[in-house]
């Protein structure tokens, strides 16, 4: 049996390596068995041993450290009618001892997104408003849905099925999500040239500017299972610049933008092709909010939009960071004159869960 195992890793590993343009369907890269653990890992089962082991080899050099994790009281009105977090503080033995209660929805607040928070379209045309949690392996676009588990997909109805905890979030419990983080300060760039946007519009970011933010940041270089991280200056703003009613008229919203990079499948190319196990973010999305359906390109023709949650998620299992404070982290990489860093996040182990506050650090 661990032999069969070792050899199904080992096949995921040699996917997960192919380049971009020889995938067969980059929408649909999923070759783990259906309710493996290997399925819950998704993407992540590329950060092996040996890459975390050189990671911290490399990266943790002064001790310093911070966290990635924005305080839980500060999104305190969000959009999509998510509640802010009630916190209450009870007492035990008379006063004696405390406990406290939490109760909150991790997306109201820094958070990875899990395998069970976005699907994606069903690849038959003719049931267009199917959609699935895991997209079907080529094979199986003629299947009836109701056999679909049996060959890839995650339908609706499992993820609200209790007594089903497949792809749910505890497979990154597990082994947490750990290596070497790499951070592209999009924010102190456009501060540097002058570049006035909001991270609640529709700014986006083009790869060819992440990229020169690479080059200013020391010529960054990127390895496979690099944890990508993109600061757009959300918290910031949030915290110190928007009014109270801004904030309450963003939260009422049915129409809310979010900056962030472009989804296009150049952008989508260069996250596979650079072997990013994980993307994340400190703006409500990682991509730009609503998606667009192209991106201008000077006088050439526009780009193409693709609206990269559904791939990300649903297409290659890849964790979705958002609104992670990195501000602090920011701070460091400047002070020690390098932007990357061994990254160490432990999310919740709820079986079945959607998503999770990250419990994240960085170490230089």
């Amino acid at each position: 049996m661990a032999s069969i195992v070792a050899a199904d890793v080992q096949h995921i590993l040699e996917v997960h390596r192919l380049p971009f343009d020889s995938l067969h369907d980059y929408r649909r890269v999923w070759e783990a068995a259906p309710g493996s653990h290997e399925e819950g890992l998704g993407r992540l089962i590329i950060i092996t041993p040996d890459i975390v082991a050189q990671a911290a080899k490399d990266c943790i050099r002064s001790g310093r450290r911070t966290t990635l994790g924005w305080s839980m009281d500060q999104l305190n009105i969000a959009n999509f009618n998510r509640a802010p977090i009630q916190h209450h503080i009870v007492p035990l033995l008379n006063g004696s001892a405390f406990d406290d209660i939490y109760t909150f929805n991790p997306q109201q607040s820094s958070q990875w997104d899990g395998l069970r928070h976005f699907s994606a379209p069903w690849p038959a045309s003719d049931e267009p408003d199917r959609r699935l949690f895991v997209s079907l392996p080529s094979g199986c676009q003629k299947l009836l849905l109701t056999s679909c588990h049996q060959y890839g997909g995650v339908t609706s109805e499992e993820i609200i099925d209790r007594s089903s905890t497949r792809i749910g979030i505890h497979h990154w419990a597990d082994e947490g999500i750990c290596g070497r983080g790499v951070l592209l300060d999009y924010a102190s760039y456009a501060k540097r040239h002058g570049i006035k946007y909001s991270s609640f519009s529709d700014h986006s970011i083009p790869l060819s500017v992440l990229l020169e933010v690479a080059r200013e940041q020391n010529d960054l270089q990127f390895r496979r299972g690099d944890i990508l991280l993109i600061r757009i200056g959300l918290i910031q703003e949030w915290e110190n610049t928007m009014t109270a009613e801004e904030k309450q008229a963003y939260a009422e919203s049915s129409t809310p933008k979010h900056a962030g990079v472009e989804g296009t499948d150049e952008m989508l190319r260069w996250i596979w092709n650079s072997g990013f196990a994980a993307v994340a973010g400190d703006s409500m999305s990682f991509e730009v909010y609503p998606p667009q359906e192209s991106y201008a390109r000077g006088e050439a023709q526009g780009v193409k939009g693709v609206f990269m949650q559904e791939v990300l998620l649903a297409g290659w299992g890849m964790p979705v960071g958002e609104l992670l404070d990195l501000d602090k982290l920011s701070a460091l990489c400047e002070s020690e004159g390098r932007w990357d860093f061994f990254l160490s996040s432990a999310p919740f182990k709820m079986p079945g869960g959607v998503s999770s506050p990250p419990n994240c650090m960085a170490f230089f």
